[in-house]
């Protein structure tokens, strides 16, 4: 998805009245959102909570040590994005562009831009930020996936249980829109792409190809979500390769999740030095 700076964000945030949401109360602290309840169509503000809080929680579960600035989510007019300028009252600021009843949309826009935010999105060099934007698009298919068995058994509202067949759906449809490449073409596939893919970071339909590849992976071992909290450890300089670039997160994530950082340069077809390199 589009990523931006603007100069001014925040305009009428600080009059509204904030509402802390959290994937359990021990989790406020690390934690911390609230939505603007404009602009949301026939939609409630409490049914729009209801849906981006159990796309935090299908995420956050698998970020046990984080601790992020609050976030705002709001309505915008434009492509769903996440702004690197903060609102007036220090927070990140999500915008989405849905309305009404759509929960499959604001499933799929928020999990792409949540996944910026836990990734710790810069406004740096963007030559290698197709692999950002593959993760996160990898994300909204993880989540829809996730929340169609959620729902099915555990929905915000019992009357919203016959909803979760619509996610699965929605993912699916998504899916089918993307080339159909085996991991084990992905690296050949990246490397016929990859001027291409390095000139437009957001190509959707090649970062689909990548995206469905890592969610393999990533349905496998959840786990390993947390490793995207060290993919943009310090701002790429300009020109920096994507050898440098995964070398780089390798250096900085912890033992936990190099296994899987590793995995992901293999199926990529990177060489990576080792993490004392």
């Amino acid at each position: 998805m589009n990523v931006s700076r603007r100069s001014v964000l925040g305009g009428g945030l600080a009059g509204l009245a904030g509402v802390v949401m959290a994937d359990g109360e021990g989790e406020k602290e690390r934690l911390r959102w609230r939505l603007v309840p404009e602009g949301w169509g026939v939609a409630v503000e409490a049914d729009v909570k209801a849906v981006l809080g159990s796309v935090v929680g299908e995420l956050w579960r698998y970020f046990p040590e984080r601790r992020l600035e609050p976030l705002v989510i709001r309505r915008g007019r434009e492509s769903p994005i996440v702004h690197f300028q903060r609102s007036a009252l220090g927070e990140i600021v999500v915008e989405l562009n849905t309305q009404d009843r759509f929960w499959c949309q604001y499933a799929y826009q928020f999990s792409h831009e949540f996944c910026h935010v836990l990734s710790g999105f810069e406004d740096d060099w963007k030559g290698n930020q197709w692999l950002e934007e593959s993760f996160c698009e990898c994300a909204s298919l993880f989540v829809l996936r996730r929340l169609a068995v959620t729902w099915a058994k555990t929905p915000p509202y019992a009357s919203w249980q016959g909803y979760a067949v619509h996610f699965r759906e929605y993912a699916d449809d998504v899916m089918r829109g993307f080339e159909q490449v085996p991991d084990a073409g992905i690296a050949e596939y990246v490397r016929k792409h990859r001027e291409a893919m390095e000139k437009q970071g957001t190509d959707r339909a090649r970062n689909g190809v990548v995206a469905v590849a890592l969610l393999r992976q990533l349905e496998a071992a959840p786990q390993y979500w947390e490793a995207v909290s060290w993919l943009n450890s310090k701002p790429a300089p300009k020109g920096e390769t994507l050898e440098e670039s995964l070398g780089k997160w390798l250096r900085a994530a912890p033992e936990r999740v190099r296994p899987f950082i590793e995995q992901t340069a293999k199926l990529l077809g990177v060489r990576v030095g080792s993490a004392g390199g």
